[in-house]
């Protein structure tokens, strides 16, 4: 809101107090007239000042309640818009008028608010030689130690106002080749010291009396917020003042006050959101060091989780501001915070797990992943050998919360977790299968994510079903089926060829052998692994990385065979050839860079556009099959089949456009 439109609701006021504020400033626009000046902000801002000094007298204080409050109102408004040259020029007349109203005991809430917002305009003003005088003079030193004792009081608008005030103006320093404000290192000592005499009146209270130890929780409180305010401004929390600040925090988040730990993890927050960027981020390796340094002892349940949250957070800005070299320290630090997946408490359990698919989530760039170097590889190396030691016997009482981040390391690696992952996967399958483990659940996690991952035909080279072939040593894995139909995506459909149909065809054989006049349970079983593996056919369609070599005439035949054949196969082979079609168009309509779409489906653009003109070659003979099947089957059982028709048709007048378009342009 510009400043004329708030002095248009000045002008016209609708509720009692506000026009004594009116009156002031048709008074003040009177003069202008009469002095025939614009109504400029320096116009008024000189006639307000001559007003403050009839309102407030330095010896003898606010002389004029009313009008010191309406001046000062309108000053408010008027400051922020004046040029800094005349604020800087004004600063000590300016100051010691206001400052009555600031300390008096007689000045009302409204009046000391809007001091302060004159005082927060006239600090961001000054430039770095007014910044460099001492406190014992007026100065901005000692206009800024006095919001510094407001930011506490006990009021919450001035409360809220000062440390308003003290934010803004941090966040608009003089040009200096500083990081910080000049003033942002006795802002920090005066908010420690704040906290500190907070928590021993605190400390104290509750030695002496339990009961009323709640009555001084608010102190702290404020003091925090204090600390969150100058941690968030511009250039973060000054480098001298870190450790100290640590060491506070880190005790506060021992509290049993969940809003004490709260806050004091929010500074943190505050803290390393404020090192996010390229100015302030040479103070984040102080930070992490100091830290890491108040590692808490290995049972500590009340301030591990705390601490652990700290570092997580710390190290995914690290990630953001220095990718490769914190992904290279990432072994090191999962070494070190997995130790404590061996502590009795699950609280402590669950957080070192927490942490850990963190720095998963958080630390490992996409290049080493997708072009890594030498060194990226051996980093990789070592991280996979600290997570299949977490399967270690000394880990058994949190293997639930080890799977989690197994599970997460296996979603980070993609299709590196082939070979890196493979004795973890092959370690969580065996123990998947024994009959006494109890956690099923959280294993199946794990392998239908190492089967996203390394893809289907890696995850059956470890972990191979043996259905054909089921002996004692080589026992079968059925169990195992659910699990690939869930999870298999954009991976090779050659492998389902390979792999699938001749199982399917084995086994629907020994069906046919049997007869109808023999079916047994174990007939039952094998239309069950036929059904099964055709399930899988679905996932082979999203997104398959061969399309133009897997799918061929002989293997668009043995489709329409079945679908005549086999009407129980049809809904997953309809489904199947629907997914070939809906999956590549989403490529061509995502709106990302090349390389994202590479990094999420391994595949281009263009590679989409060819899967989907060799899908076309293919599209009038499986239409015929399809429109055959359609009438054969009733009405109510064939929706399926009519949006695979839809799709086909689809991409058959996408063919015919793009033809009429070349021969539009050879005719031109």
């Amino acid at each position: 809101m510009s400043l004329e439109e708030k002095l248009v609701k000045i002008r016209s006021p609708k509720l009692e107090s506000q026009r004594e504020t009116a009156i002031v400033l048709s008074a003040v626009e009177d003069i202008l007239k009469q002095q025939k000046h614009d109504q400029t902000p320096t116009a008024y801002f000189v006639v307000l000042l001559a007003l403050l000094g009839q309102s407030i007298v330095p010896s003898d204080g606010i002389v004029n309640k009313e009008l010191a409050s309406s001046v000062v109102y309108l000053l408010d408004l008027v400051t922020s818009h004046v040029p800094a040259a005349l604020l800087r020029a004004k600063f000590s007349p300016i100051l010691t008028s206001l400052a009555p109203a600031l300390t008096s005991q007689d000045a009302d809430a409204p009046l000391v608010r809007s001091s302060i917002g004159c005082l927060e305009s006239l600090l961001a003003a000054q430039d770095a030689a007014a910044w460099a005088l001492p406190q014992a003079q007026i100065s901005p030193r000692r206009a800024t130690a006095g919001l510094l004792t407001l930011a506490s009081d006990h009021r919450p608008k001035i409360r809220k106002r000062s440390q308003d005030a003290i934010s803004h103006v941090l966040k608009h320093p003089p040009p200096t080749p500083s990081l910080d404000h000049p003033a942002a290192d006795m802002c920090a000592e005066a908010a420690l010291k704040s906290l500190g005499d907070a928590l021993t009146a605190s400390s104290s209270r509750r030695k002496a009396s339990k009961h009323d130890q709640e009555q001084y929780q608010p102190a702290l409180l404020h003091a925090l917020q204090l600390v969150k305010i100058i941690a968030s401004a511009s250039g973060g929390w000054p480098s001298k003042r870190i450790e100290p600040l640590c060491e506070v925090l880190m005790g506060i988040s021992r509290s049993n006050n969940e809003r004490l730990a709260t806050g004091a993890l929010e500074v943190f927050e505050a803290i390393f959101a404020g090192m996010a960027d390229e100015f302030s981020s040479s103070k984040l390796p102080r930070l992490m060091e100091a830290v890491s340094e108040l590692k808490p002892s290995q049972n500590d349940s009340q301030l591990l989780p705390s601490w652990m949250a700290v570092i997580s957070r710390g190290y995914d800005v690290s990630a953001q501001i220095s990718p490769e070299e914190t992904f290279h320290k990432l072994p090191e630090l999962f070494r070190m915070v997995s130790e404590f997946l061996s502590s009795a408490s699950h609280d402590i359990r669950v957080s070192a797990s927490e942490c850990l698919v963190s720095f998963l989530v958080n630390c490992v760039p996409k290049g080493a992943i997708m072009e890594p170097s030498v060194f990226d590889e051996k980093t990789l190396e070592k991280l996979a050998h600290v997570a299949e030691n977490l399967l270690n016997v000394k880990f058994q009482a949190a293997w639930m919360e080890v799977f989690h981040v197994q599970a997460a390391f296996l979603k980070t690696l993609r299709w590196k977790a082939f070979p890196l992952a493979l004795n973890i996967v092959s370690n969580i399958g065996e123990l998947r299968a024994t009959e006494s483990f109890n956690g099923q659940k959280e294993a199946d996690a794990v392998l239908g994510q190492a089967i996203e991952s390394m893809g289907p035909s890696a995850f059956l080279k470890m972990l191979p079903l043996n259905l054909s072939v089921s002996r004692r040593e080589h026992p079968g894995r059925a169990w195992l089926l659910p699990l690939l139909r869930d999870n298999i995506r954009n991976t090779d459909l050659a492998h389902f060829r390979s792999e699938f149909v001749p199982l399917s065809e084995s086994m629907y054989q020994r069906v046919i052998q049997d007869g109808e006049s023999k079916r047994t349970v174990e007939t039952k079983i094998f239309e069950t692994v036929v059904h099964q593996a055709w399930a899988l056919f679905p996932g082979y369609c999203n997104t398959p990385l061969d399309i133009c070599t897997a799918f061929d005439q002989a293997f668009a035949e043995l489709l329409s065979n079945l679908l005549y054949s086999q009407p129980e196969l049809r809904p997953d082979i309809c489904r199947g050839l629907q997914l070939l079609i809906e999956s590549n168009q989403a490529i061509l309509a995502v709106e990302t860079a090349g390389e994202e779409i590479r990094w999420r489906y391994q595949i281009t653009k263009p590679d989409a556009q060819s899967n989907l003109e060799h899908l076309a070659s293919y599209a009038g003979n499986l239409l015929a099959v399809l429109f055959n099947v359609y009438s054969q089957t009733l009405p109510q059982y064939r929706g399926y089949i009519l949006q695979c028709i839809n799709e086909y048709l689809s991409i058959i007048k996408e063919k015919v456009n793009h033809l009429n378009l070349k021969v539009d342009s050879a005719k031109a």
